[in-house]
């Protein structure tokens, strides 16, 4: 049973019933994220580069004002198709945390919590085994919560009004829970099995960026982080080595329209990079993110400035299904208001995600509230 189970917890291989309850995105170690505020989702993630908010590219902290604290929630409702039939899940994120303050004229010092990968779902089938030459009728239960962290620690220097640079560190925790159970039709004769599993993983990595005006109402900011040393580890022993993905992003941003930002985005990360961190069965791929997304001046109400947002954006996802690579197209809607004389600012997101791969289909609804406050 502990083979099986670890087994389960590295390959994250499962069968075509328990991926259209386990959702078509969250194979292998997770759904991505993309660690992205409120604001940077209305926009599918192109103002990611530039998003003081998103713990993307620490060049882009001055942007935060004098300082800031921001957190959201993200609660995502899926529904996957597999073989005519639909199942529906949900599941509640809380993706991002961020503080940060001003040091001196022209540092800021900023400290986030994200999501990097989220795995949570319920899955259940019928099962029959033989017992003593018998065949016993069951249902075998799997239940994992599960994600990976990224705390980062990242400083930034203004060098000009059209240079900033900045470089992070970033500290990777988390842990795969898992509870797997067996529960026979006959429960007079038969006692229910049941076995819990905690799968823990830690690593680290380095990023820098910068954000240039190169020309007057052009911008143009790009990161890269470096991927280091990750582990697993299962009760007091190191299940697997790996290593963490690299990333590149790139954004262009145009604010020639008066109240307005136009902005496209590409990235890269090489999640291939976690393949030793699962078992034999585990198929990583490395994934690109293409994004364009607006920022557009809304309606004023007395002293309330609100702000409207949209995005569209393609991407591959971390791990493959059944072989076949996952690929996510996005739209994205949102708002903003600021109030309490600039101090606080709502924000509103609505995404929504189509995925395929493998011949199973799931659309997924993302709803995100954030709220950010400058004192």
């Amino acid at each position: 049973m502990r083979r099986l189970l670890l087994s389960l917890l590295l390959g994250a291989a499962v069968t075509a019933p328990l991926a259209a309850q386990g959702a078509l995105s969250l194979q292998g170690f997770g759904y991505p994220t993309g660690q992205l505020s409120t604001r940077a989702a209305a926009t599918a993630g192109a103002f990611a580069e530039t998003d003081a908010g998103s713990p993307i590219n620490p060049a882009a902290l001055p942007g935060a004002g004098r300082s800031i604290f921001a957190f959201q929630v993200d609660p995502e409702y899926r529904r996957v198709t597999v073989g005519g039939r639909d199942v529906n899940t949900k599941t509640a994120r809380f993706p991002v945390v961020s503080v940060g303050t001003r040091t001196g004229a022209r540092g800021f010092l900023g400290i986030s919590f994200s999501s990097v990968l989220d795995r949570t779902w319920d899955a259940s089938f019928r099962d029959t085994v033989v017992v003593s030459g018998a065949n016993v009728g069951s249902r075998v239960s799997t239940q994992v919560r599960g994600a990976m962290n990224d705390a980062r620690v990242a400083y930034a220097w203004t060098f000009s009004e059209r240079l900033q640079a900045g470089v992070a560190f970033h500290a990777y925790s988390g842990a795969n829970r898992m509870n797997l159970s067996r529960t026979f039709d006959d429960t007079t004769t038969y006692g229910a099995l049941v076995q819990n599993m905690t799968l823990s993983y830690a690593g680290s990595s380095l990023s820098a960026g910068l954000v240039s005006r190169p020309v007057t109402h052009l911008y143009v900011a790009a990161s890269l982080k470096l991927g280091g040393a990750m582990k697993t580890r299962y009760a007091d022993s190191v299940a697997t080595h790996g290593n963490a993905p690299h990333r590149f992003g790139l954004s262009v941003t145009y604010d020639g329209i008066p109240g307005s930002q136009l902005t496209a985005r590409f990235s890269k990360e090489t999640w291939s990079r976690m393949q030793s961190l699962g078992s034999s069965q585990l198929d990583a791929r490395d994934a690109t993110d293409i994004s364009v997304g607006a920022e557009l001046a809304g309606p004023r109400f007395r002293s309330t400035t609100t702000l409207v947002r949209l995005g569209g954006r393609t991407r591959g996802l971390p791990f493959a299904y059944l072989g076949d690579a996952v690929r996510e197209n996005t739209l994205a809607i949102g708002g903003g208001a600021t109030f309490a004389r600039g101090w606080a600012t709502l924000d509103v997101s609505l995404q929504r995600n189509d995925r395929s791969g493998g011949g199973l289909k799931e659309l997924g609804n993302i709803l995100s509230v954030g709220l950010t406050v400058r004192p």
